[in-house]
């Protein structure tokens, strides 16, 4: 027997997908329940009231019928939220997206997932805030790596203990190696060590009270070169949200070199 239960719930609307012809079924990260999945019937008409509130990062108290496995039901949507940033700012919205994402690949439905609730609620709100998007991603990646199944030593050598000399990362040692070890793995990756000292930080910081982070282009691209590895090979992840925010990066990339105005002879 299906046990189902009539509540009021928060949730974070993570995506959705058509059903059939007319009808949609939406992935929420609710506070109450771990991820759920809704069916909304005539989902997709403009004239279903519920439509409207059940966009990608929408966050809001519902109302419905929670089945305990299986799909459950939408009644009523109410305190309604999606910053207006995120539909104007198509980056934003992707790292929104795919911040979601890393935690629906991370977890079962069904679970209790409070935590992670609150610090997606909170890093869609820096995002909101002006933070660096990237970093914010970055942050996610790191914290939910063990979840993933990968426990990495990012804040001191793995071999000494020492962490105020340059590190690097190592994927034979699964962590960093200081200055003074970079000769026990040759395969290291030759990471910025500005990358990672932030990457080191972001580590150990509590997401509420990570600062604002400006980082220079180089840095940044570093940071992405060591985690896109991480997520590729090891953890084997690829989002659509990601692949995303590579083509825009490249887009970006291109734009740049192209604005740039001739030497002068």
């Amino acid at each position: 027997m299906v046990e189902t239960r009539l509540s009021t719930f928060h949730g974070i609307v993570m995506y959705q997908r058509e059903h059939k012809e007319r009808d949609l079924l939406v992935k929420i990260l609710t506070r109450e329940f771990g991820k759920k999945m809704f069916f909304v019937k005539n989902g997709k008409s403009k004239k279903n009231r519920l439509t409207a509130e059940l966009q990608p990062l929408m966050q809001a108290t519902y109302e419905g019928t929670i089945n305990y496995s299986g799909l459950s039901f939408i009644d009523d949507v109410k305190a309604t939220r999606l910053a207006r940033i995120f539909m104007n700012d198509i980056e934003l919205n992707a790292y929104g997206t795919y911040i979601l994402g890393l935690i629906d690949s991370a977890f079962v439905d069904n679970k209790n997932l409070v935590k992670w609730f609150d610090l997606a609620q909170l890093g869609l709100e820096k995002l909101e805030q002006g933070f660096e998007p990237q970093g914010i991603a970055n942050y996610f990646e790191l914290a939910l790596l063990p979840s993933f199944g990968l426990e990495m030593t990012w804040n001191k050598c793995v071999i000494c203990g020492r962490s105020d000399l340059p590190l690097d990362f190592s994927d034979q040692y699964s962590g960093v190696l200081c200055q003074n070890h970079f000769k026990a793995d040759e395969q290291r990756w030759h990471i910025d060590p500005r990358a990672m000292l932030i990457l080191s930080k972001l580590s150990q910081t509590p997401l509420n009270q990570l600062g604002s982070l400006k980082l220079k282009a180089e840095t940044k691209q570093e940071m992405a070169r060591l985690m896109n590895h991480i997520y590729d090979d090891q953890v084997g992840v690829h989002l659509k949200s990601k692949s995303f925010i590579q083509q825009l990066e490249n887009w970006q990339g291109r734009l740049q070199t192209r604005q740039v105005p001739p030497l002068e002879k």
